[in-house]
């Protein structure tokens, strides 16, 4: 029970450790700036996550967001890539976002995240393959200037933002230009509770 209640403090109360003069620039990197987007592009409600492909509580989270984006149609999700669990994770994460350039960055985010496989080169390949995904393109792309920019980028935010886990959850309204407005929860959520932060950011 206390647990329970912790987790929902900290989908209700918890906000950004970062100090008064937190500006719109910060505050522009998180919500709007040039990451992957799932559901609605304009939409009025942003959901970050910060992930890891070979995170397993990252991994439980990817059904959930599935839903809650289908119950949403005012809310759009970003997503930073953030390997942090070796190679792999990093090989996964800039198959994704070599995935984006193609149109279908979420598809092979969700594929994935909920594959019973072992992440390995040729079964991330195999995966983007049976997606539909020019894999030629994808393998060089990967290693490209962009995608290893985004990278850094998201290296980068996240060091700003202290994180040292995932999933990681930023939850505001997509025009906010104040860091302490947006609320953070770290960890694993329910779809009732995701659902429950997404409502308390539209006040």
């Amino acid at each position: 029970m206390l647990r329970k209640k912790l987790a929902l403090l900290a989908v209700f109360n918890l906000l950004f450790a970062f100090s008064l003069t937190a500006n719109a620039q910060s505050a522009n990197a998180l919500l709007r700036g040039n990451y992957p987007v799932a559901g609605n592009p304009k939409g009025n409600i942003t959901v970050v996550e910060f992930f890891d492909y070979q995170c397993s509580h990252c991994a439980s989270m990817a059904p959930v967001i599935s839903a809650v984006i289908r119950s949403n149609p005012n809310v759009r999700f970003v997503f930073k890539d953030f390997p942090i669990r070796g190679p792999m994770s990093e090989y996964a994460a800039r198959a994704a976002l070599a995935a984006n350039m193609q149109g279908k960055y979420y598809q092979l985010n969700h594929a994935l995240l909920t594959t019973n496989e072992p992440l390995t080169k040729e079964n991330v390949i195999s995966i983007a393959k049976a997606n539909g995904l020019n894999t030629k393109k994808l393998e060089k792309d990967m290693f490209s200037a962009t995608v290893t920019n985004q990278l850094k980028g998201t290296y980068q935010l996240a060091q700003e933002l202290k994180l040292t886990g995932t999933p990681a959850f930023f939850i505001g309204k997509t025009n906010s230009n104040s860091l302490s407005n947006v609320n953070y929860v770290l960890g694993e959520m329910s779809q009732s509770d995701l659902q429950t932060a997404i409502d308390q950011a539209k006040k």
